[in-house]
């Protein structure tokens, strides 16, 4: 901190970058110690985290062994329930449909009200708003304070996070002093999670695939869709899958429909919504590197900054544990709140 003019102890300035999750955490964990800043692109927040009439179009669940994002949902007073998973699974084969029973996997848990209510309820907790439609352009590094061109101005301010993934971070932004070359790499050889990513969720007028004893999940290798589970809310019945990353967007609704009607009969031949969110095209989650499909969970986890330590790179991307998830989110944010506290 800095002494005013009047005596007081003066907030130096934080500036985050990105209102998702990490972001939003970081924020509220930090917000006490510093004058808090945080600055979105999108004309909304949560950043991955996407919320549509109820759905998670994004992100959906929480495992039980990722103790910092359940405890923090404890803390925001929220509400879990679990993944429904009771009855059979469906392979759409080649040779026809195949009914199985599903191996029984660690449990998952959704939040009532989806991952949005994560993101509203950290929203309550800040002190100031966050500024929407703001993209930051340029970090300049000058004395003691750091220079932050946006679509609207400059911000002067003493630290820095960014909460982009690396990728974003590493070909959206320009800064001065230049990034040294071994973190320009560092940084683009980053995979963004979801930055390949296509989901759809289907809704109906009722869950009819419990009723004829499915769980929801099935497999194809057929498409559009590659892999379905249940996505059923409070008051809504609903599927959603993950796109195949081939899939042609041409009259997707109708192969979409007539997939699941393949699956699951013509109780799915009339749908009562279709959304879908290609993630490889959210300017500000994806870059061209990340259009492929990655083959595993990628090895995650670094601690890397610039202009002498006062910019600090972050986000889910940066944890070494369950970097990625939401959980990693939670994680990196806590990791930032340690370096910037002590």
């Amino acid at each position: 901190m800095n002494i005013g003019y009047n005596g007081e102890m003066k907030k130096e300035k934080l500036l985050i970058i990105g209102a998702g999750l990490s972001g939003l955490y970081s924020a509220v964990l930090l917000q006490d110690r510093y004058e808090v800043i945080i600055l979105e692109a999108r004309e909304r927040t949560g950043g991955r985290i996407m919320g549509i009439d109820g759905h998670d179009m994004g992100p959906s669940w929480v495992w039980p062994h990722q103790k910092n994002i359940l405890q923090l949902i404890e803390t925001l007073d929220l509400e879990l329930f679990s993944q429904y998973t009771e009855g059979f699974a469906v392979y759409d084969a080649p040779d026809g449909v195949q009914k199985f029973m599903a191996p029984h996997t660690t449990p998952s848990y959704r939040i009532k009200g989806g991952i949005t209510a994560l993101v509203m309820a950290l929203e309550k907790r800040l002190k100031d708003p966050v500024k929407l439609n703001e993209k930051v352009h340029a970090l300049t590094q000058s004395d003691q304070m750091i220079s932050v061109k946006t679509e609207s101005g400059v911000y002067e301010v003493e630290r820095v996070i960014s909460t982009l993934p690396p990728r974003l971070a590493m070909q959206s932004l320009d800064y001065f002093p230049v990034l040294s070359l071994e973190l320009q790499t560092k940084l683009q050889h980053i995979p963004t999670w979801m930055g390949y990513s296509a989901k759809c969720v289907i809704e109906y007028p009722d869950a009819f695939w419990r009723k004829e004893g499915l769980s929801g999940f099935a497999v194809s290798h057929l498409g559009p869709l590659g892999e379905m589970h249940d996505a059923c809310t409070e008051d809504k019945a609903a599927l959603f899958g993950f796109i195949h990353s081939y899939a042609k967007y041409d009259n997707f609704e109708e192969a979409v429909t007539q997939q699941l009607i393949r699956l699951y009969g013509q109780n799915a031949a009339n749908p009562s919504k279709v959304y879908f969110v290609d993630w490889k095209k959210e300017t500000y989650t994806s870059t061209a590197l990340d259009a492929m499909p990655l083959r595993e969970h990628p090895s995650y986890g670094f601690d890397e900054t610039h202009f002498d330590g006062k910019l600090i790179f972050s986000g889910t991307e940066s944890a070494f544990r369950e970097g990625g998830y939401l959980d990693g989110a939670i994680s990196a944010a806590m990791q930032n709140a340690l370096h910037l506290k002590s």
